[in-house]
């Protein structure tokens, strides 16, 4: 199968991390051109109080845990939702969503379903445009090597909260278990992306 990639998603088969976080940073970045982007954003942390930077990675954090759900990809293929197709397929329940983040209520009754991926480029876009520090980190829980290279099994965001420089792990798919996953880490790499 030949890899596609149009401003929205990209199909092909899995190549390894690398490619994968190659994809969901171009992704990514190229999400904060969308202008809808940054009003869903400042929907999510628009009741914060001003540099309040923490509550608001925890609020865009538990937005994207309340309003998609886990998926898996196909069986044999890597597929990576930008942003912007995400927004696109919100869009039919838009009214609803705005009305929801507005009320503060935590879950949408329709959510898209993304994997991983889908979710840290989500994820990286919604921190960029409200000026944050992200990275992608990639981790293994075996030690599983392909032709040499490492082979990791799972992707997440790390933040940096600028008053106090800390780092902070935000992962939708692990949720409240992730101090549970980071335990199983056999090894990680770390992606710069702003």
């Amino acid at each position: 199968m030949r890899g596609q990639f149009d401003r929205r998603v990209t199909t092909e088969r899995f190549q390894g991390a690398p490619h994968t976080v190659a994809n969901i940073r171009k992704l990514a970045v190229k999400a904060q051109l969308n202008y809808a982007l940054r009003q869903l954003a400042e929907e999510i942390v628009g009741r914060l109080p001003s540099k309040d930077f923490l509550s608001e990675i925890g609020a865009v954090h538990y937005w994207v845990l309340g309003h998609t759900r886990y998926a898996n990809d196909p069986r044999s293929v890597e597929l990576v939702r930008s942003p912007a197709e995400v927004l696109a397929r919100l869009e039919h329940h838009v009214d609803q969503l705005l009305e929801i983040a507005r009320a503060g209520t935590p879950s949408a009754p329709w959510r898209p379903s993304l994997d991983c991926d889908d979710m840290t480029a989500l994820l990286v876009a919604l921190l960029l445009v409200l000026g944050r520090e992200v990275q992608i980190m990639t981790v293994a829980f075996r030690d599983a090597f392909v032709r040499g290279q490492r082979q990791y099994s799972h992707v997440f965001v790390r933040v940096r909260e600028p008053l106090t420089g800390q780092w902070i792990v935000l992962d939708p798919v692990a949720a409240e278990g992730a101090a549970k996953m980071l335990a199983r880490v056999r090894a990680a790499h770390i992606w710069p992306i702003a």
